[in-house]
């Protein structure tokens, strides 16, 4: 345990990991989080209180939870800390945040959180708004006014005002920044500002909160109207884009419960979900390898002619590998599907379920003229370099299918690509698919 601040100890664990808070209590409010945390299939992160303490469980998700009495810090140890959990963000979205500023680099060096860290890359994302302008626009308003402006509701000037001449019911527009490229903004900022714990990302956020304020109301704002129709971006508002990427990743993090709690908050938690981000980073990450290879990727394209009815021939459920790559050339009409585990397979075996999983990619996206049908299976590896595992399924005297099964280093692979080097990490993926959209069976 270490300290955060002067009444609230830390515990800091990496991903799967599981430690003893001793002597520690839930209050009320720490039952209601941890009943949020513990939603879902497997829960974000498992609490259990004992007689001796509160056991803290982590999961696949990252970053911080604060309780009232005690603060926990999951770290994504196989991401490479912190920074390098930044760094693979970055990497899978297209972010650019962390390459243009320098503060975030001095501020991990002091130990904080990942909150902290993405809050200041937001806080740097606003000051790049405020240096190209805050956006206006056009904003349909109706009001009562003294004279007429606009076009006269006379429907409603009957209903409302019958008679009376002193105010008219116009509808018009107005040029006004209340809008929602500056709410987005607003609304993440303003969740950062209760909830960082270091004092100057804390100040930074709340200053440009405040500026923010100004031009925008939160309260008009509707997440999930924004989220369903989503902003266009072009040459007046892509100023914003960095800062609406990072304000989605704190917001989603945080949660709906979250989202809803305004004014000083002391308990909530920010935790991402480290399955989906490794699946965009190894997405991003293929695709960049094999750019020149002419072999095209698609992330998680769904396929339903593979399981069907048997008595109605008619489509039963979706196969949806998380990656399909489509071969040419040589390989023309050839397919490889590629599954990403955020697990820990360099300490234990494969499970049964992702081993069955994987094998009916195989099946359902291998080619049979080949002699093998094959399957790519990735996981983060805490090596530099990792050895290919070779699953097959055999039918008789003949191999049927096998999954190639292979660690990748996030920290080496992310290197290796971002600096353009073909290093053993990246050129590893590149032959685990080659051999499996070419059919053949990797050397014993």
């Amino acid at each position: 345990m270490t300290g955060s601040g002067p009444h609230r100890p830390t515990l800091e664990l990496g991903e799967w990991e599981s430690r003893l808070i001793d002597g520690e209590i839930l209050t009320p409010a720490d039952q209601q989080l941890k009943q949020d945390l513990e939603t879902g299939e497997e829960g974000r992160l498992v609490v259990d209180e004992l007689r001796g303490g509160v056991r803290i469980t982590a999961r696949s998700w990252v970053g911080v939870v604060q309780f009232e009495r005690f603060e926990v810090r999951v770290v994504p140890k196989l991401a490479g800390n912190n920074l390098g959990l930044v760094q693979m963000i970055e990497f899978a979205t297209g972010l650019d945040a962390l390459r243009r500023t320098s503060s975030a680099r001095t501020l991990h060096t002091e130990g904080v959180g990942l909150l902290d860290l993405l809050a200041l890359l937001l806080a740097e994302a606003s000051v790049a708004i405020l240096r190209g302008g805050i956006l206006a626009d056009y904003i349909e308003r109706e009001d009562d006014l003294p004279v007429l402006r606009g076009r006269l509701l006379g429907d409603q000037q009957m209903l409302r005002r019958f008679g009376q001449l002193d105010r008219l019911a116009c509808r018009f527009d107005e040029h006004e920044q209340d809008i929602v490229e500056n709410q987005l903004v607003a609304a993440a900022l303003d969740l950062c500002s209760t909830r960082v714990t270091h004092e100057f990302v804390r100040r930074r956020v709340r200053q440009l909160l405040a500026v923010f304020q100004e031009v925008c109301r939160i309260d008009e704002l509707d997440l999930n109207s924004v989220r369903y129709q989503g902003i266009a971006y072009n040459r007046l508002n892509d100023h914003y884009r960095n800062a609406h990427d990072l304000a989605w990743l704190i917001l989603d993090g945080l949660g709906t419960r979250n989202l809803l709690a305004s004014g000083q908050t002391r308990c909530f938690a920010f935790l991402i979900d480290m399955n989906h981000l490794f699946e965009m980073f190894v997405y991003r990450l293929v695709d960049r390898l094999l750019s020149d290879t002419g072999m095209r990727v698609h992330y998680q394209r769904g396929d339903r002619s593979i399981i069907v009815n048997a008595s109605t021939n008619r489509p039963y459920a979706r196969v949806i590998p998380d990656l399909l790559i489509e071969g040419r050339g040589l390989a023309d009409g050839r397919r490889v599907a590629v599954d990403a585990k955020y697990k820990l397979y360099d300490e234990r075996k494969v499970s049964s379920g992702d081993v069955y999983q994987s094998f009916l990619y195989a099946y359902a996206f291998g080619h049979a003229e080949t002699g093998v049908r094959s399957a790519v299976l990735l996981y983060p590896s805490s090596r530099r370099a990792s050895e290919a595992l070779r699953l097959r399924v055999s039918a008789q005297t003949s191999v049927a299918a096998e999954i190639i099964v292979l660690g990748c280093s996030i920290p080496e692979a992310l290197c290796e690509v971002t600096n353009k080097i073909r290093g053993p990490a990246t050129q590893a993926i590149v032959e685990a698919i080659l051999l499996g959209i070419g059919g053949r069976p990797i050397a014993a």
